[in-house]
This record gives C-alpha cells, sequence and structure tokens, in this order.
C-alpha cells in the first residue's frame, strides 16, 4: 500500500474525472444529453462559475487537511456554515424559536470549546498520542493509566469465546 502514494491533486483530479465518466454514462443510459446540452447553452457562464468554486473549495478543503488536520478542517467547515446561518437569521428576518436557539447555542459552543481545546494539545494534527512517525507512543500522554487500560473493551462480554448480536452468535 505505501509502495503507490497518489499527490493530493491527483488523487482530486481521479476523482473527479471518474464522477464525470459516471455522469456521462447516466446522460447517454437515461437519454439525456439533449437536456444537458441545452442548460449548459442556457447557464453557460454560472456553470463554470460553479465549477470554479467548486474546485477551489476541494483545493482548500485538501490544503486544509494536509497542512493543519482534519479538526481543523472541520471546524473552519462548521465556523463556515455557522456564519452563513447568522448571517441568513440577521440579513432576512428569519426568527428562531427556543429549540432552534438552542441547538444554534450548542453548535457554537461546540465550536469555541473544539477551537480551544485543539489550542491546548501539544504535537501531531490530532492523529493520537502516537509519535511523529505514527508509532503508539507512550501511553501517558494520552491519559491512561498503563498500557493495559487502553486495550480493555468497551463492553464486557459474557461469554469467552462468543459474542451475541442481534443476528445470532459468532463465534472468536
Amino acid at each position: 500500500m505505501s509502495v503507490h502514494s497518489v499527490g493530493p491533486f491527483d488523487l482530486m483530479y481521479n476523482i473527479q474525472m471518474g464522477k464525470t465518466i459516471l455522469a456521462g454514462i447516466g446522460l447517454i443510459v437515461l437519454n439525456q444529453v439533449h437536456v444537458f446540452a441545452q442548460m449548459c447553452q442556457d447557464m453557460g457562464f454560472l456553470l463554470v462559475a460553479l465549477g470554479l468554486s467548486g474546485a477551489i473549495g476541494q483545493v482548500f478543503i485538501f490544503v486544509t487537511i494536509s497542512k493543519f488536520g482534519a479538526l481543523t478542517c472541520s471546524i473552519i467547515g462548521l465556523a463556515r456554515k455557522v456564519t452563513t446561518l447568522v448571517a441568513s437569521i440577521y440579513f432576512y428576518g428569519h426568527h428562531l424559536n427556543k429549540v432552534q436557539a438552542a441547538g444554534l447555542v450548542i453548535c457554537v459552543g461546540a465550536m469555541v470549546n473544539d477551537f480551544f481545546g485543539k489550542k491546548g494539545k501539544k504535537g501531531g494534527h490530532g492523529h493520537g498520542g502516537g509519535d511523529a512517525h505514527g508509532g503508539p507512543g507512550n501511553s501517558q500522554q494520552v491519559g491512561f493509566k498503563d498500557a493495559s487500560e487502553e486495550h480493555q473493551p468497551m463492553l464486557p462480554n459474557s461469554e469467552e469465546g462468543a459474542s451475541t448480536l442481534e443476528m445470532g452468535t459468532v463465534n472468536k
């Protein structure tokens, strides 16, 4: 797996090329090529603007994840959505009921907590407590008393060799 490395822009290009091929096949199979051609003719500039804004957004996401980590990228995305929501409430005069206002307060509070919680952590982009090269690191950094505590199952197992699931028993 590590023999084949794909850069972020190559990956993004290949994903978009695959989506284009699948969309083209869908247009042909559903006999909608003429509808797509008419839409391109009517809304050409808007489609180009939409495509460019989407591409710039994808580049922003890839660069943010590679430089700052997934947590920072998700916080930025959440901040963008909350800002859009608050601007919509303000500019269009929408009114919030108590449940909606509570949800907005929880969302903003969680975002601020995540942002300031990340500032206090030292080391890698929020990828766990391992060392810089992805090793297990020191379990003391993560807050475990000893290494065996980290490997404890979340749910106690009633039988030692089998787990009961909704669909039946699975032997280990």
